[in-house]
């Protein structure tokens, strides 16, 4: 009987969460085509296809996005009782981040652990920010980010700018397309002067199905600013909602001459995105 792999399920949430094969195989710390396997496998396990590419872009199909919503759950699962039952394995170091961080940011957070502790596995974990403030409360990793207040513990990073992005051409009185919730980024969307007179055309669980229904012509939507890279998007004149505020908890198995390095290294990453 065939059957889905623990590691290919998190390869698929972390493409559907940096919406990229290479974002994602670098936050995994896993080559581009080790990747790209797991995604085939996959669909040679189900028989369908769950991604398809748009040129530079990557997107979805319907029963990629129910798999991306089932991975969530199924990988949270596997995790919380392995933690319960067996515990994290001592020299491993668990960072929690949240799906919207920008690929320099977990670059920054592998380099400098990857400096500084040679000898200790990082594991990543993706969430949302709800189950990120989870992580802080049960003391389950080591490194949580995510934006706004996680809890006790929180360390300011810096404010991530954000800025409306549609396609081209799209309608100027063009709907939302959101995050589903909780959600911080779709608080500030719904609050913001450009937002607040408009529908929700659209609820998303990750980036990819927000990037993929916004370059469909269906809606507009705000990201951090540092998607401008992203390929048939365009930027829209409009008064941008205010900064998301990226912050971080560290527990005290990450020695303080540690945790100042890579505090004082996430803020130049965000400075410079």
């Amino acid at each position: 009987m065939s059957s889905m792999e623990i590691a290919e399920l998190r390869s698929l949430i972390a493409v559907a969460a940096f919406a990229g094969v290479g974002r994602a195989a670098s936050a995994l710390h896993l080559s581009q085509p080790t990747v790209s396997a797991h995604l085939r496998r996959l669909e040679g396990t189900l028989g369908l296809p769950l991604v398809e590419r748009r040129g530079r872009s990557i997107a979805f199909t319907v029963a990629g996005e129910s798999l991306v919503r089932d991975a969530h759950r199924i990988v949270a699962l596997h995790d919380e009782a392995l933690d319960r039952i067996v515990g994290t394995p001592g020299d491993d170091i668990v960072v929690a981040s949240t799906d919207m961080a920008n690929a320099s940011v977990l670059q920054t957070v592998t380099r400098v652990l990857s400096v500084r502790h040679p000898e200790r596995r990082v594991r990543f974990r993706f969430h949302r920010t709800d189950s990120l403030r989870r992580f802080v409360r049960a003391h389950t990793a080591d490194i949580v980010l995510g934006y706004g207040d996680l809890g006790p513990g929180r360390i300011d990073i810096g404010p991530v700018p954000l800025a409306w992005f549609g396609a081209a051409g799209v309608a100027a009185d063009a709907g939302l397309v959101v995050f589903s919730p909780p959600c911080t980024l779709r608080d500030a969307i719904l609050a913001a002067p450009a937002g607040e007179r408009r529908t929700v055309v659209r609820e998303c669980l990750d980036l990819s199905s927000v990037l993929a229904t916004v370059r469909s012509g269906a809606g507009i939507t705000a990201l951090p600013a540092f998607h401008r890279t992203e390929s048939q998007l365009r930027e829209l004149d409009l008064p941008a909602p205010p900064p998301l505020p990226l912050t971080m908890v560290a527990s005290e198995r990450i020695p303080a001459d540690t945790r100042t390095a890579l505090v004082e290294e996430l803020r130049r990453a965000v400075a410079s995105a």
